[in-house]
């Protein structure tokens, strides 16, 4: 009820805008919301109960995200306005000009096209410039891809890189202002369809055995029946045998063969628990796979030190104790130390390897039973913090220019201002240009 309460009321703001407030907004901001805010930087309805208020609370200076494991609002203080926001260009919203280090909206997804780091998620700008859900970073500025993605809700949640094309999958229906059903690619100049694409969302891309693969929510691809799994030879999709029975959310090539890891619970109509191998005719478990929890699930997928690693949403594998983080080395699955914890529903989303080590990003604050912050490295033998790590949710890593690269719901990367995305190298944790903040709710009721 209390989140439904919260949520319901910011939904509604979010509907309204500020202008509904009119003229006589500044009347009614009634208490500033930080005289209500909780150390982890909530709303806090006791403290409002027991005061007794009743009334408007004020959230000008906050910027507002919703925790997307619980719904509940998180309140952080804004950054102040660089010098180039003029307080008299009433026309001017500052989601637009250049604000904070990082860009605007969560950051899902990140790969390296010919040199440049590209990055995918739900921002709308990044650094000084409008950057509709992708943008390239050369190391010093930031730049848009044509005009990005369009479409209701037009995230991209998955990218990499296939006969020399950037590919990027999502929700998005249009790139470039072309249509484009959930996947497109880039050749550096322009967006171009893959066919006619996909029904539903595509989460994950890989390639294999010289073709682009995609997995998603998806039941047909290219017009044709094709179950949360699908191949494109450059021509035309086709299904992986009969596919998997739910979301297919990772991918990765192991031992010669394509990895799937999703909620799925079968794969080929055979009985696999959230992961699952194609040798190129036929899908095949990989042990008992994953389970121990309601709705076990894997997100994400790698290989480290001559095994397959898979983190996600599971305290078992193989039967195995393994908390949201296992390893398999072709025959058995085994647990990394005793994984992650340390929050309500925790789990690995990304992972990549940076420096020899294994990089594990995602919703925890321990891993191994030390404190690491959203993000640990893993070196064979132990957990290890990556300095302070991030204030919240790591959801995508990869590498570039020699420094391991974090995206995710975060706004702080090691104490330093870094928006939804950082870089590490080795020592320290930096910002990646300077971003925006596209929150414009400033006021929420209370009763």
């Amino acid at each position: 009820m209390r989140n439904l309460l919260i949520n319901c009321l910011i939904a509604l703001l979010l509907f309204l805008g500020t202008a509904a407030f009119g003229e006589s907004q500044n009347d009614v901001k009634g208490k500033s919301a930080g005289d209500f805010i909780t150390s982890d930087n909530r709303i806090d309805l006791e403290k409002i109960r027991s005061s007794g208020y009743e009334g408007t609370l004020d959230l000008e200076g906050f910027d507002i995200q919703l925790d997307p494991v619980t719904g509940d609002p998180i309140m952080y203080t804004q950054q102040a306005k660089s010098s180039m926001d003029d307080p008299d260009d009433i026309y001017w919203d500052n989601s637009i000009s250049p604000s904070i280090a990082g860009v605007s909206g969560t950051v899902y997804a990140a790969t390296v096209y010919e040199g440049n780091l590209v990055v995918g998620g739900e921002f709308q700008a990044a650094g000084d410039t409008i950057a509709y859900r992708i943008a390239s970073w050369d190391g010093s500025s930031w730049s848009p891809l044509g005009s990005g993605m369009g479409g209701y809700s037009p995230d991209v949640y998955a990218l990499t890189v296939y006969d020399g094309k950037l590919i990027a999958g999502g929700m998005f229906t249009t790139a470039g202002g072309t249509s484009a059903s959930r996947i497109a690619s880039w050749d550096g100049t322009a967006w171009s369809a893959l066919g006619s694409g996909m029904y539903n969302y595509v989460y994950a891309l890989t390639v294999y055995d010289g073709k682009l693969i995609a997995g998603g929510l998806f039941t047909t691809a290219g017009g044709t029946s094709a179950s949360r799994i699908a191949s494109w030879d450059g021509t035309a999709w086709s299904a992986l045998g009969s596919g998997m029975n739910s979301d297919v959310n990772a991918l990765t090539v192991y031992d010669g063969k394509l990895i799937a890891g999703g909620y799925f619970t079968t794969a080929g109509g055979t009985s696999a628990n959230c992961i699952a191998s194609w040798d190129g005719t036929a899908w095949s478990p990989l042990g008992s796979g994953m389970d121990g929890v309601t709705y076990p699930s894997v997100y994400a997928l790698t290989v480290y030190d001559g095994k397959l690693i898979a983190g996600g949403y599971f305290t078992t594998a193989g039967w195995r104790n393994a908390n949201y983080i296992a390893s398999w080395d072709g025959s058995h699955w085994s647990a990394l130390g005793s994984g992650m914890e340390g929050v309500t529903y925790p789990s690995v989303s990304a992972l990549t390897v940076y420096d020899g080590k294994l990089i594990a990003g995602g919703h925890f604050t321990t891993a191994g039973g030390t404190n690491a912050n959203y993000i640990s490295s893993w070196d064979g033998s132990s957990w290890s913090p990556l300095g302070s790590g991030m204030i919240y949710w790591v959801r995508a890593l990869t590498v570039y220019d020699g420094k391991l690269i974090a995206g995710g719901y975060f706004t702080t990367a090691g104490g330093t201002s870094a928006n939804y995305i950082a870089s590490w190298d080795g020592t320290a944790w930096s910002a990646l240009g300077s971003g925006m903040n596209y929150n414009s709710v400033n006021a929420l009721t209370v009763y």
